[in-house]
């Protein structure tokens, strides 16, 4: 077992974090993509760019933190594991951007603030493709992941998880 724990903010963003972007996910997919282009989405869509705007800053929050506070010691797949968090990080930022862009590009911005309308297809829009296809991304990495932190834990048997718990140390 590690005796090395992340520090509570970094435990706390990181859950927050994890909870949001599924939410955000899960809504996207499921609720916004068949919704269809009227003044009733305009609401969803202004708590989705909020909150999707909130996970942008705590992953930059959570970038920040990682290179103020100590690293843990190596453990096995360490550099595989870097690269699986940099490719999550940088997804996650890519969704955001390409969601403020799809957002100014189709007017949206304006129709959520009151000024505009929704146009009849979002799917006409460059940036809307890319946070469909970052959207999936985002799914694989988030299984590979939950898998990994999983196997650690109890395949390898190193007390990974006990790093990212909640509560006293």
């Amino acid at each position: 077992m590690q005796a090395f724990r992340y520090t509570k903010p970094q435990v706390a963003i990181h859950w927050l974090a994890a909870a949001l972007i599924a939410f955000l996910l899960v809504t996207g997919t499921l609720v916004l993509a068949d919704l269809p282009n009227t003044a009733a989405k305009i609401g969803n869509l202004r708590i989705h760019m909020l909150l999707g705007g909130l996970a942008g800053l705590l992953v930059i929050s959570r970038i920040i933190m990682r290179r103020r506070f100590p690293a843990p010691p190596a453990l096995a797949g360490h550099k595989l594991a870097l690269a699986g968090h940099m490719a999550l990080n940088l997804i996650i930022l890519l969704l955001v951007f390409s969601g403020v862009m799809l957002s100014l590009q189709s007017g949206t911005f304006d129709a959520v603030i009151g000024s505009g309308v929704l146009p009849e297809d979002f799917k006409q829009f460059t940036p809307r493709k890319i946070h469909g296809l970052a959207s999936r991304l985002a799914m694989g990495l988030i299984a590979l992941h939950i898998l990994a932190a999983l196997w650690h834990q109890f395949i390898v048997k190193d007390g990974l998880l006990s790093r990212m718990r909640l509560g006293s140390r």
